[in-house]
Formats: structure tokens, C-alpha cells, sequence
């Protein structure tokens, strides 16, 4: 470890897992500072020095703190794969992941906008009001602009992000996401996103 490690976040730890980024028990024992060199050999031997340098650019103290307080909550668990010792998420963890990742989540302006509108339509069931209503607030907070009561408009690309909330919330077959090349007075709708 260098001295300009950073401190990681718990949401950063658990994007890095759920993204399968091998991670070491070995981490989360007192000895991991004198055995540092030991941790690069398994990276080494399993052949995921890249997975290393991710881990290895933190501050040890602080992300075995992380761990083992992850580890109590059961938001992790130690597992063995071959003839490693890693440590992964629990179902538990996976689903914490995903809340951070929806909390973290915006739609990025491209820096040329490709002229096509995005049009986000759902017909959610009247029995999952809910996810009706967290979904809506999910559209408001991508800045989408509210068509009708169930219908958004953005000019940005955003199906990697439809797609996420359609299977976070369940609500898959009742969401459709459509490309729009041309709309009705679209220079309303070009003012109000300063196209």
C-alpha cells in the first residue's frame, strides 16, 4: 500500500464485488499489512493482478474496518473457490448493492445529442403501487420530463438505466421504451432541455 491510498466507501466496495472483482480474505485479517506480499502472490496465481490493483489502491485499515463491519451485517461471507479463500456478497449484499447503485444513478448529457427522443411508457398494475410510485420518482430523478401521467420523455440515451429499474422493480413487461426520431412540437421539448 502506498500513502496516497484513498478511503473507500462502503458503496464502492459493493459495486466492486458485484461486479466480480476478486477480493482476497486475506484482507480481512489484522496480518494483511505484513502479508501484503503474500496477497499480491494470490492475485498472481489466479491470475487477477488487475483485481489486485483496484483493492490495492485503498487504505488497508479502513477497507478491512469496511469488511469485517460488512462481514457482521452478513452483507459478505467468506467462501472457498478452488484453493483460495474470497470474499463474496450474500443475497443480502447484492440487494444493498443494488439500492446504491439506484441512489447513485443520473443520466450523463452526451456531448453531441443525436437528434432521437427517448419515450418511457408503463402501464404498472394497480397491485403494485409501490413500485409504481418509486419507479415515477426514479423518472423524475433522471430528469425526465412528464409527458402524461405515464409517459416520460428524455433526449439522452437510457435503456442500460430502463432496463436496470425494470428488473430491480419487477415491473419488466410493463414498461416499454421507445426511439423517436421526430416529435410533435419537439422544440418545446428542445427549450426545455437546452438543446
Amino acid at each position: 500500500m502506498t500513502d496516497q491510498s484513498s478511503t473507500p466507501r462502503t458503496s464502492d466496495i459493493l459495486n466492486l464485488l458485484g461486479a466480480g472483482v476478486l477480493l482476497s480474505a486475506a484482507f480481512l485479517f489484522p496480518g494483511a499489512t505484513l502479508a501484503l506480499g503474500s496477497i499480491a502472490k494470490f492475485y498472481q496465481e489466479s491470475k487477477r493482478q488487475k483485481d489486485f490493483r483496484q483493492w490495492e489502491r485503498y487504505n488497508i485499515h479502513r477497507l478491512r474496518y469496511i469488511l469485517q463491519r460488512l462481514r457482521r451485517q452478513k452483507i459478505i461471507e467468506v467462501s472457498d473457490e478452488d484453493k483460495f479463500s474470497i470474499v463474496r456478497l450474500t443475497e443480502k449484499g447484492k440487494q444493498r448493492m443494488l439500492k446504491y447503485q439506484l441512489e447513485e444513478m443520473s443520466l450523463a448529457p452526451p456531448k453531441h445529442w443525436d437528434r432521437k427522443w427517448r419515450l418511457i411508457i408503463y402501464d404498472i398494475s394497480k397491485f403494485k403501487k409501490r413500485e409504481q410510485n418509486t419507479f415515477r420518482r426514479m423518472l423524475t430523478k433522471l430528469k425526465m420530463l412528464q409527458l402524461q401521467k405515464s409517459v416520460y420523455l428524455t433526449p439522452y440515451p437510457c435503456h442500460s438505466e430502463i432496463e436496470f429499474l425494470r428488473e430491480y422493480y419487477g415491473v419488466g413487461k410493463e414498461v416499454m421504451y421507445i426511439v423517436a426520431d421526430r416529435l410533435e412540437n419537439e422544440d418545446v421539448y428542445k427549450t426545455y432541455f437546452g438543446l
